[in-house]
């Protein structure tokens, strides 16, 4: 499955134009810096899995298998290949995989798709300099 980029190149498309794919936004970052200790950044963030190119409920089997993959896909790789402390399903939010939802991207007609809340732990300690 393509994932478009957030970080690193600018790929987001204007229209989807293959199926599955993968859009990951980030909602907002928490900061936490001392001088001396460590600096870490905690990520809030979703990613869209847009799954089908139309609405039709014959798909909600195929729709269905893509719990299973992504859960145990972030199980897998708790820490995005070591870059980073720590990435997990959104404990705090319920439910952490959402779906199926119609989705529409652009203005492009609704599609179904899985919307899943995650958290990326991410130590920036030495990245800059905190001083008093």
């Amino acid at each position: 499955m393509y994932s478009y980029r957030v970080f690193e190149k600018p790929e987001f498309p204007e229209t989807l134009t293959q199926y599955p794919c993968a859009i990951t936004y980030t909602l907002g970052v928490k900061s936490d810096y001392s001088v001396g200790g460590p600096c870490v950044d905690h990520w809030e963030g979703v990613t869209e899995f847009h799954l089908t190119p139309n609405v039709v409920k014959s798909h909600f089997p195929y729709i269905m298998l893509f719990f299973r993959r992504i859960r145990d896909a972030a199980a897998g790789s708790l820490t995005l290949g070591g870059r980073v402390a720590h990435f997990l399903l959104d404990p705090d939010r319920q439910p952490n995989i959402q779906g199926p939802v119609a989705l529409v991207y652009g203005s492009e007609d609704p599609h179904h798709a899985l919307v899943v809340y995650w958290v990326v732990k991410e130590s920036v300690s030495g990245d800059f300099v905190v001083s008093a």
